[in-house]
């Protein structure tokens, strides 16, 4: 008996990384008629030494390429270019959480097998009142940068010029224009098809990286979940949101999960008690760290983790009814580094491993909250 579960053991040694599915991102963005459903988005930042902040977006669309287009609120013109998706892929393997679980005792519960889850122009003013500030291509799409002191005028510029934007976004478009956003709006070029659909990549003037997560709300599913990594000179913090940690000692044994944990369990939890509006940091480590110990081969992975010599990963869940303050990131030198390895071995194994259904104790932590950090 010892043996089986001792290879038991080791194969969920092998298994337990937590994988969450990401489908649908749209990065507090539209993508077409009907809002797409966003499980989750994935965003790479960069913070640039010349006060400019890349962001690379993932876009997952399922629909006709005639119906997709892609609004998103910057508080700059961007320089526009497309990604790959495998480098979203890519670190995310190797930045997720592992657990190492303690020795299974006699007393666990035998496991049942486990399902995986899937996994710029000059710009002018038109009689319509919109300034167009920028016009041009990046592959598969057509671009154009625009904004209007009207957000009535803005909304008519984007129908009328194929851009849908539903009664639901409308008084969305204007928080943003009232706070003097421009609008990145995107559409496929009539020779593109939802096929060769890419992440975008833009590249504006500013201080800090912002999800403009007030948008999102209207295509976005309960617990959304939002992942970010963010290159820098040191670790990046939310500024305005929570910065939660998971209390590893809650952590139990999952066989219903792939990854055999309840760790996205004690997420929810905890960012439920921030209202939905807490970042958790899963990986933080500087580059050299990350080139040696995970050897990455995607090339716009190695050449981020060459050019900045800090990376952070954060994780959020959130609702639709929480999505109000638009999350903001500022870099702290004073951090302690994160490992996404985590090593339960010391933890009591009849408590992991459910043998006396310990009770969770899941607490609120003032410290946890911007003004307090």
């Amino acid at each position: 008996m010892f043996r089986f579960r001792f290879t038991i053991m080791m194969l969920l040694g092998l298994l337990t990384l937590l994988i969450v599915p990401y489908v649908g991102a749209c990065g507090g963005l539209f993508c077409q008629n009907i809002p797409v459903d966003q499980q989750a988005e994935r965003i790479i930042f960069t913070i640039n030494d010349d006060d400019t902040v890349t962001a690379y977006v993932q876009i997952n669309y399922t629909g006709s390429a005639h119906d997709f287009s892609w609004v998103v609120p910057l508080p700059a013109v961007p320089e526009v270019d497309v990604a790959e998706i495998a480098s979203f892929d890519e670190l995310s393997n190797f930045t997720q959480p592992m657990f190492i679980p303690p020795l299974m005792p006699e007393c666990a519960p035998i496991p049942v097998p486990m399902t995986a889850l899937s996994a710029a122009a000059e710009s002018e003013f038109d009689d319509a009142g919109v300034e167009v500030l920028a016009q041009g291509t990046a592959g598969p799409f057509a671009f154009d940068v625009v904004r209007s002191d009207d957000p009535n005028a803005l909304i008519t510029w984007l129908r009328t010029n194929s851009y849908v934007i539903t009664e639901q976004m409308e008084p969305l478009v204007r928080v943003y224009t009232d706070e003097g956003q421009v609008f990145l709006a995107m559409k496929l070029q009539p020779e593109s098809g939802v096929q060769d659909i890419q992440p975008v990549k833009m590249t504006y003037a500013a201080e800090n990286p912002v999800i403009p997560i007030r948008l999102t709300a209207v295509a976005a599913n309960p617990n959304m979940s939002v992942l970010t990594w963010i290159f820098a000179d040191a670790q990046a913090v939310p500024l305005n949101y929570a910065h939660p940690t998971i209390d590893e000692r809650n952590l139990r044994s999952d066989f219903s999960t792939f990854g055999g944990t309840n760790y996205l369990s004690l997420v929810d939890q905890t960012v439920d008690l921030y209202d939905g509006r807490a970042f958790i940091t899963e990986y933080a480590q500087t580059t050299t760290d990350f080139l040696i110990n995970w050897r990455p081969s995607d090339p716009l992975v190695v050449e981020l983790s060459r050019e900045f010599d800090y990376m952070t990963r954060l994780f959020g869940r959130i609702s639709p009814e929480e999505m109000t303050v638009d999350p903001v990131f500022t870099l702290d030198g004073d951090m302690p580094d994160v490992s996404n390895v985590r090593d339960l071995s010391g933890l009591d194994p009849e408590v992991f491993w459910n043998c006396d259904n310990t009770p969770i104790d899941i607490r609120f932590d003032p410290s946890a909250l911007p003004s307090n950090r």
